[in-house]
């Protein structure tokens, strides 16, 4: 019969469970802090190409054009490097993370396993039914509504949604863990690649991938994602792009 757990079904259970039970709080979103928002200010000009790869970033400079204090700023620079956004030397200081053709397939080392393990065990599970596939094709429609407003930031977000939402199909938190783990970098990357390859033409390839995962050939997913993920990252020469982008902001002055 359906009711309220007994007295010793409670008593049996562990205090969390007890208490997550009656208590709704624990649904309630975390507020944005202020250093949420530094950390959005500095992706979003990292991906915007705003702030370079390679470039020095000064606190004094964020303050002034973010209007908050130093302890914020100073936190959301911690944040982003044990990420790898941004790395701290002595004599230095602080600067965006370099992306050349060495770091890229570095992270293509890391970043296809990942996801081929996320999509084989989804598609084994059989989670790539309509349920899934909703979850991505409104990640796409979040790409083309990035897209039509022209917002680069919200795009390459929009994009690293997607991939995270596929990898969350394999329902294994060791896996999400380690993907997110590089996941803010690729926000940059996502960015920067805009500036080298249309926003359609990046739709269309998460269009496509979408497709192999539906029909469920595994071997054929396999090669999807590599695919994917080797066009997106070799596909554009970041090296120069980010040549001529500086070359540009200097001769601006």
């Amino acid at each position: 019969m359906a009711g309220k757990p007994s007295t010793a079904s409670r008593k049996n259970s562990a205090p969390l469970a007890q208490d997550a039970a009656t208590d709704n709080s624990w649904n309630t979103a975390r507020p944005r802090t202020l250093v949420d928002h530094a950390v959005d200010a500095i992706l979003s000009a990292a991906s915007r190409g705003l702030i370079l790869p390679g470039d020095r970033i000064a606190e004094p400079e964020l303050v002034a054009k973010l209007g908050m204090s130093r302890v914020p700023i100073r936190e959301a620079l911690r944040i982003l490097e044990s990420q790898g956004i941004v790395t701290s030397e002595p004599y230095k200081g602080i600067r965006l993370m370099e992306i050349s053709h060495q770091r890229l397939e570095q992270i293509i080392d890391v970043r296809i396993p990942l996801e081929t393990l996320a999509c084989r065990r989804a598609i084994e599970a059989g989670r790539n039914s309509a349920e899934q596939l909703n979850q991505l094709y409104q990640g796409v429609a979040q790409m083309q509504a990035m897209m039509q407003n022209d917002d680069v930031y919200g795009f390459a977000s929009a994009d690293t949604d997607f991939h995270r939402t596929l990898c969350s199909f394999a329902h294994n938190p060791v896996l999400s863990n380690l993907w997110e783990s590089i996941a803010r970098q690729l926000t940059v990357i996502f960015g920067l690649s805009t500036m080298g390859k249309s926003m359609s033409d990046i739709i269309e390839e998460h269009q496509r991938l979408i497709n192999v995962f539906a029909d469920g050939d595994i071997a054929k997913m396999t090669d999807e994602v590599e695919n994917h993920i080797r066009i997106q990252a070799l596909d554009v020469d970041y090296e120069t792009l980010i040549t001529q982008r500086r070359q540009h902001r200097s001769a601006l002055g």
